[in-house]
């Protein structure tokens, strides 16, 4: 059973964000082709600008939240399953001070229940469990700015992305991109925008797991509370976590 736990953390570190294992450099990227245009880029950037509703979904899990970037709140939950086993992490972000809560994982205390403070200090992975320095947990605005060939149709648009230039989009970090090889290069992807814009949903086609986002609830007020008597975040879990 820990063993399995381990395993669900490994998924949980990827869909949200977390990057740990980096030890092997991805491929160089290779001369291209067109970047993206300022439309499509300028309406992943957008999503910093204000609040919004975020979901991810791949085929381990999901990671879904709220988030605004403004008011420096951070409400989340990412969930993945595996070989009949399934794990679900909490993270919430007030004003710096970041939280999580931790279900599934077969040791004990690990029931839901309690509320775990992180040290910002031992942080050292930008972007792990979507406590992101930009404030963009899903780390759609470096995945677009890698978007190459890229068509428009109205407010729909397709292209490919260079996921050699990308440090991580849903489960995919660079020991995926390793193993991708040169089609990593040129992931088929569409994306749609709104009226004003602002991205709406991105759908990357990665061989035998195809990654959905979606953003939704623009503007909408965002309230997150910090939960009461937190306890410190245990030493082990921070390696475990990708922290």
């Amino acid at each position: 059973m820990l063993r399995r736990g381990l395993a669900l953390v490994l998924l949980v570190a990827g869909l949200s964000g977390c990057t740990a294992a980096k030890e092997t450099a991805a491929p160089a990227p290779q001369g291209s082709v067109r970047p993206s245009p300022t439309g499509l880029a300028a309406g992943a950037l957008g999503l910093a600008g204000g609040s919004y509703r975020f979901k991810v979904t791949a085929s381990e899990g999901s990671y879904a939240g709220v988030i605004d970037p403004g008011a420096n709140v951070l409400d989340a939950s990412v969930s993945v399953r595996s070989g009949g086993a399934s794990l679900k992490i909490d993270t919430v972000e007030v004003r710096g001070n970041a939280y999580t809560r931790i279900t599934g994982l077969p040791l004990l205390g690990f029931d839901g229940n309690t509320w775990y403070r992180v040290d910002p200090q031992r942080v050292t992975k930008p972007g792990a469990l979507g406590l992101s320095a930009i404030k963009d947990p899903t780390e759609v605005q470096a995945l677009m700015a890698a978007a190459h060939d890229v068509t428009r149709d109205g407010q729909a648009y397709r292209g490919t992305v260079d996921m050699t230039r990308v440090v991580a989009w849903g489960p995919v970090n660079v020991g995926r991109v390793m193993q991708l090889g040169a089609a990593a290069r040129a992931i088929p992807f569409e994306a749609t925008v709104d009226g004003g814009g602002r991205l709406t949903s991105v759908r990357v086609r990665i061989p035998d797991n195809t990654v959905e986002a979606t953003y939704s609830d623009f503007g909408v007020p965002v309230s997150v509370r910090e939960p009461a008597g937190a306890e410190p975040l245990p030493d082990h879990l921070y390696g475990m976590l990708g922290l």
